[in-house]
């Protein structure tokens, strides 16, 4: 038994064991990051569905932007900016091809995420995109994507906004999800008990702009949590599929040194017949 295939095989151990040395790591980061900034996404959704309750009760200009039912749909699409997520970034990509094909007044994307932009490059689709704006979300970032999104509204002929993020289904299941972002859906029932100042079309216009803005924090925050699970899942999955190698090159290697050693000592024994019989 060649000796060079037992250095192969122990090469490829060691090399092994150093990836899985580096995904073990990643996974530790991962937790540690999304242990860090999941506490905040219980008060954004709140935040969100106040939002959204108020707006729903405000009566709405009949001439705001916020409400017109036009033409023009314009796709805002939160990506990850890394990768190492398994599928994830490219699951939301996939997505959101899928969806535009659905759209007939479909005018392209505003891709959030370095990812997203590399994949939906090739639609020649895309009219903006913003890589690596953040590390984590904040509020200052949502502002400005949704500053983006009210310019694309002023500028271009565009009237509805539809968002696909990553949704956080639980920690083993994050998914694309579309939601319609405008026009604002309201119910017109303002409670005859209460005054409003200052007047509705007037608030309805600043309510507006926080429930966008509210829900766009949500947005991100959720991508980006359900991107650390996907990355603290797909690095344990690979830590896992690492360690059954180097088991698996172990059994092999063994083998094949007790191979050698077996077949070093046959020709001991038959060296030493050979002399007998001489």
């Amino acid at each position: 038994m060649s000796k060079g295939k037992l250095r192969i095989i122990k090469k490829r151990i060691d090399s092994t064991r150093s990836t899985m040395q580096i995904t073990k790591a990643m996974q530790m980061v991962a937790s540690a990051r999304l242990n860090k900034i999941k506490k905040g996404m219980q008060p954004i959704r709140d935040y969100a569905k106040y939002a959204k309750n108020i707006i729903e009760k405000i009566e709405p200009d009949i001439n705001s932007p916020f409400v017109k039912d036009g033409s023009g749909t314009l796709l805002v699409v939160i990506t990850p900016d890394m990768g190492l997520g398994g599928s994830f970034a490219s699951d939301i990509s996939t997505f959101a091809k899928k969806e535009s094909e659905k759209i007939d007044d479909f005018k392209g994307f505003l891709v959030i995420g370095n990812r997203g932009s590399v994949e939906l490059k090739k639609t020649n689709k895309i009219l903006l995109s913003r890589v690596n704006l953040f590390d984590t979300p904040k509020k200052e970032h949502a502002e400005y994507i949704l500053d983006d999104i009210l310019e694309f509204l002023e500028k271009e002929d565009i009237s509805k906004v539809k968002v696909i993020y990553g949704e956080l289904k639980n920690a083993l299941i994050q998914k694309p999800k579309i939601v319609d972002l405008l026009p604002i859906q309201y119910e017109n029932s303002l409670d005859p008990r209460y005054e409003y100042e200052p007047d509705s079309s007037v608030l309805f216009e600043e309510a507006s702009y926080l429930y966008m803005l509210s829900q766009i924090f949500l947005f991100i925050y959720e991508t980006k949590i359900s991107e650390l699970h996907a990355r603290q899942n797909a690095m344990k999955n690979a830590t896992e599929n690492a360690e059954n190698l180097i088991s698996d090159l172990n059994l092999e290697y063994n083998k094949m040194r007790q191979a050698s050693i077996t077949s070093e000592l046959i020709d001991i024994v038959n060296g030493a017949q050979a002399l007998q019989d001489d």
